[in-house]
């Protein structure tokens, strides 16, 4: 299977399979939001923070935000074709990670925030280890001086793959929850974690799972 995801055409097949699932999830599942940004951050880009395990659930993000979201993404194979499909639904990806492409991808990010566009990261990604943070998010926070919001979110019916993050794929007919946290000032990679690590059992708990254990319901 490796072998055959390496071929150029195998790719396209794959990536275009998995967008129309993506799809189809989307347009099957009912989405709940729990506790709804600020009134005073309506006006404003934001930088998002998610655990790269819901990296998934950005297009409920994208949409339920109304403003064009531009995603950190790696330049890795997976990281590719991860973002092909989240341009499908509008989602633009800046390309680098901790480990090439840093700058370039930092630089599109302070674009992205001057033209008005919020900012997805994923403290974890792209390597790991799960759910350990690096410093990325707070700094673009500081760098562009938007507030930094971190998020969780669940889906009812889905599966955590067996990858390092333990993805959760969600299956179509679901319900879906985004639970949106408060800003975070002066964000430290602790108070990160904890925030992203209250706000996903938060949205486990309200799609009735107790713990990320890889589960299918």
């Amino acid at each position: 299977m490796k072998k055959l995801s390496r071929h150029p055409l195998s790719q396209k097949v794959l990536i275009g399979l998995a967008a129309v699932y993506a799809r189809l999830v989307f347009a099957t599942s009912r989405v709940t939001v729990v506790q709804s940004l600020p009134a005073e951050l309506a006006n404003t880009p934001i930088v998002f923070a998610l655990w790269h395990q819901q990296i998934v659930f950005a297009p409920v993000l994208m949409r339920k935000t109304q403003r064009p979201l531009l995603a950190l993404m790696s330049g890795s194979r997976d990281g590719r074709a991860i973002s092909q499909i989240a341009a499908m639904f509008g989602i633009e990806a800046s390309v680098g990670s901790s480990h090439r492409g840093a700058l370039a991808g930092t630089r599109g990010l302070l674009r992205a925030a001057q033209n008005g566009k919020n900012i997805l990261m994923t403290p974890d990604g792209p390597r790991g280890p799960a759910r350990v943070p690096k410093q990325g998010a707070s700094e673009i926070s500081r760098l562009t001086g938007l507030p930094l919001v971190p998020c969780g979110a669940w889906s009812t019916r889905g599966i955590c793959v067996n990858s390092w993050d333990a993805c959760r794929i969600p299956f179509p007919f679901s319900r879906i929850t985004l639970v949106l946290g408060a800003p975070l000032e002066d964000a430290t990679q602790h108070s990160l974690q904890q925030a992203l690590n209250t706000l996903t059992a938060q949205a486990q708990a309200a799609a009735g799972h107790i713990a990320d254990n890889g589960a299918t319901n």
